[in-house]
């Protein structure tokens, strides 16, 4: 695959994304209603309709796109493998199907593979936005678009935490140590 694919086909790629939420949405449209999810799971709160991911799926994957441009750019390596584009991705959805299965049996082992995944962050970087849209392919079925989006930009900011801080903390230690 050409390493300028993503770049190149950025609006191809956010249209193909917009017409698997629209699927999606079609599929609940035709069996029983397209769901609105509910603050706190409480009818009488307001509630964010599956509609919503037409709009926030699509720009999602747009600032993704930009964003991986834009550390093919600036990388030193020069360019980012594509294959390691589509690793992040294809990993972001296994895991997203683990989680929505878990999650629809009420399994506990959810709580004990989000730790897992605490604990390898802080060893491998799991805060790129690849991870985010496969993140929310993989959940999008059981959860929509939105909550997935909303639900993984808080993760990934706890994963960028994790990952950083202790390698942040270390260098600052080192420094103070070596003066």
């Amino acid at each position: 695959m050409n390493s300028d694919f993503y770049t190149n086909n950025r609006l191809l790629i956010a249209f193909a994304s917009a017409l698997v939420v629209l699927i999606h949405l079609l599929f609940e449209y035709f069996h029983g209603g397209v769901v609105t999810h509910y603050f706190m799971q409480e009818g009488s709160l307001p509630g964010i309709s599956n509609w919503w991911g037409l709009i926030s799926f699509p720009v999602l994957v747009w600032i993704v796109l930009l964003r991986i441009e834009k550390r093919k750019r600036s990388s030193s390596q020069k360019i980012e493998q594509s294959s390691t584009i589509l690793y992040r991705l294809f990993s972001g959805i296994l895991f997203g199907v683990v989680v929505s299965y878990l999650f629809s049996i009420e399994s506990n082992i959810l709580d004990y593979l989000m730790l897992g995944l605490f604990g390898l962050s802080i060893f491998i970087p799991l805060y790129y936005g690849e991870y985010l849209v496969g993140f929310t392919l993989g959940t999008m079925y059981v959860f929509g678009a939105n909550i997935p989006i909303i639900g993984g930009l808080v993760l990934l900011f706890i994963l960028f935490a994790l990952n950083r801080l202790p390698r942040f903390i270390y260098s600052f230690v080192q420094s103070k140590i070596r003066r």
